[in-house]
């Protein structure tokens, strides 16, 4: 511990260099395998932004060691930096496949905060790989975490990549929806870091504000925002922001032809770079300068600062390949000092257990020579005695065992049995409050009629206008009571369903010849498209049973001139697809769940709003799935997902 806090220290008092050479002097120098797993990291953090090859390096050295000695969250860690190295490099496929493996330990370890970041770097990946929606979805998922844990840097991190996410968006739609939640995202991470007093990331946010102002080309505002990230850089003394802001800055006067204005701060950024002997932002700063000078026609500084961009670019290419050598020697001189380790180790184990074997060959000996003939006669005169024993004891045991599996699948089959009953009798509570209600006011209605009739109180030309309504009614109750007794049937036989083998087309034919004449009344276009040869085994009365309610649900809620087609566009899949008046969101998610009060039909057909119920416990008990998508004004698809293996 007072090791770690050392190395803590130093790298607080010492500068960037001098942190990593710090770092690698102690791993030298240890054989604490799991202090150099943590140290390996820590190195990996240092280098990701810097030189990604080297992050790597050091990364799969902390996984190594982590590996060897079972230290999961370090492991999940580093491969967690090694990631967004591999990011950084564009390295895509290897990158995605390296936080997977980071989110699965984190997943395991239940680690929120290490969930957040594994799910917001996968969404980088998708970002960087062109892939905006699934990157979106990891971003959203990254949030949730984000907000359980109110880890409010979390949080905003997040908000920038949705934001960013937004205004690439916009960028290609020009969607107002999406620049309001790219400016709301932002607006929201600049909150939060202004609560943090984060002055690092209140920059960045800032500079990516301006950018979104610049978009639309609000400039103005873009420079009020990079005016307040240069005075938060300038008062915190943060000389990487400072040059960060200075370069987007002087990128802003270039891109409105104000050279002069854009080589002022080009060159505030350059001195800045010089003084920090930082060779990136000399090779950057000078790229700008060069750009600026030429719109002045100032050839001569053009000339003189692209020099000073190769220099920088020579000088990053030497100290890569220095930081390569040293890292090579390390890794030599790491691996020699373990071997030289495991060596001693060896030879001394070996001498113990040399010792150790001569002792016990001795000892065994005396032991057996004293013990040996008592041995003997124990065993001979037991033998037949614990043979006995031993039998009963077997039998008792054998006797045991079968009576407790025996039990246990009693006690099995009893609890599904309840489990069962309790579900039916569930739904049979459902099904008999559905039917009193739908009952009540068709009879109501017919006993009213029948009561005006006999007191003399309606006219024949009033019954026959009110006739039509009376038998719309009936029927709708004939269907239900036809569904109820079916589904009854069922019921009764629903330990003894029989599984057969049958023609779908054959079976979508007869619904389709069944309700043509409804469909033809109304003019609709009712068809399908079923491959021939399509063999299902399941069972075809239940099976028969959900199609017909779904198409005459279908032709129900189809207006004239209305198509309605049933086709099998999957192996497992059959689909019906009308071109209906839809069903509401609202609706749609208690279609099976809940009552749901019945609607007249486009035509005003009645209905009683059970058969999809009905439809659902019948495809549950076949092995299938109903799934429902619609839309309101454009129709509705159905959709029979069949137990996989159930076709031919």
């Amino acid at each position: 511990m007072f090791l770690l806090f050392l190395i803590a220290w130093i790298a607080l008092q010492q500068s960037p260099q001098a942190f990593p050479d710090s770092i690698r002097k102690v791993i030298s120098e240890t054989n604490d395998d799991s202090l150099k797993s943590s140290l390996f990291y820590d190195l990996s953090k240092h280098y990701y932004g810097l030189d990604q090859d080297t992050a790597i390096f050091y990364a799969e050295n902390s996984i190594r060691l982590a590996e060897k000695l079972g230290l999961e969250k370090i492991k999940g860690n580093a491969l967690n930096i090694k990631g967004v190295a591999q990011l950084i490099r564009s390295d895509y496929e290897d990158a995605l496949k390296t936080h997977l493996q980071a989110l699965k330990i984190r997943e395991a370890l239940q680690d929120s905060v290490g969930m957040l970041e594994s799910n917001l770097n996968i969404g980088n990946v998708y970002y960087r790989n062109g892939e905006m929606g699934k990157a979106a979805q990891m971003y959203e998922k990254a949030l949730v975490y984000g907000l359980a844990t109110k880890n409010l840097r979390g949080q905003s991190l997040i908000y920038n990549n949705l934001a960013n996410y937004h205004k690439d968006r916009w960028s290609q739609n020009q969607s107002k929806e999406d620049f309001d939640l790219a400016l709301s995202y932002l607006q929201k991470s600049l909150a939060i870091k202004e609560e943090l007093n984060d002055q690092r990331g209140l920059v960045n946010t800032l500079a990516q504000l301006s950018d979104l102002s610049l978009a639309q080309e609000d400039t103005k505002k873009a420079k009020a925002y990079l005016d307040r990230a240069l005075s938060i850089a300038e008062a915190t003394q943060d000389v990487e922001n400072k040059l960060s802001v200075l370069n987007q800055l002087s990128g802003f006067h270039l891109k409105a032809k104000d050279f002069k204005r854009a080589k002022d701060y080009g060159l505030q950024a350059f001195d800045i770079a010089k003084n920090a002997n930082s060779q990136f932002y000399i090779s950057v700063t000078a790229g700008i300068l060069v750009e600026a000078a030429l719109g002045l026609n100032d050839y001569k500084s053009a000339y003189e600062f692209l020099a000073e961009q190769k220099i920088a670019d020579q000088v990053m290419f030497n100290e890569s390949r220095q930081k390569v050598r040293e890292e090579l020697l390390i890794q030599y001189e790491t691996e020699k000092k373990e071997l030289e380790n495991q060596r001693l180790i060896q030879e001394q184990e070996y001498l113990d257990l040399s010792i150790r074997r001569r002792n016990e060959i001795l000892i065994g000996a005396v032991l057996l020579l004293v013990f040996l003939g008592i041995m003997i006669w124990i065993q001979q005169k037991n033998h037949r005695k614990l043979k006995q024993a031993h039998d009963e004891l077997e039998e008792a045991h054998q006797f045991a065992k079968e009576q407790n599996a025996q039990i246990q699948l009693q006690a099995s089959d009893l609890h599904e049995t309840n489990l069962e009953l309790t579900k039916a009798n569930q739904f049979r509570d459902k099904i008999f409050s559905v039917i009193s209600h739908d009952l009540r006011a068709p009879f109501s209605s017919l006993h009213s009629i029948i009561k005006l009739w006999d007191l003399k109180l309606l006219t024949e030309e009033e019954l026959r206008e009110i006739m039509p309504m009376v038998a719309r009614d009936t029927h709708a109750l004939s269907q239900m009571l036809n569904n109820l007794l079916i589904w009854s049937k069922e019921q009764m036989d629903s330990q003894e369903f029989e599984m057969s083998s049958f023609d779908l087309e054959e079976l979508v034919a007869e619904n389709i010849k069944l309700l043509k004449p409804q469909a033809d009344q109304k003019n609709l276009d009712l068809s399908f498209e079923i491959p021939s040869g399509i063999e299902l085994k399941s069972d075809r009365e239940r099976l028969n049973f959900i199609l017909r309610n779904i198409l005459t649900n279908a032709i129900k809620f189809t207006p004239a001139q209305g198509k309605i087609l049933v086709d099998f566009p999957d192996s497992n899949e059959i689909r019906i697809t009308d071109t209906g008046l839809g069903i509401s969101p609202e609706k749609l998610s208690l279609l099976f769940n809940h009552r749901v009060n019945s609607q007249k039909g486009t035509e005003g057909e009645s209905g009683t709003g059970i058969g999809l119920m009905l439809s659902k416990e019948f495809a549950e008990s076949i092995g299938a799935k109903i799934l429902v998508e619609s839309e309101l004004g454009k129709g509705t698809v159905f959709r029979i997902l069949l137990q996989e293996g159930k076709m031919d």
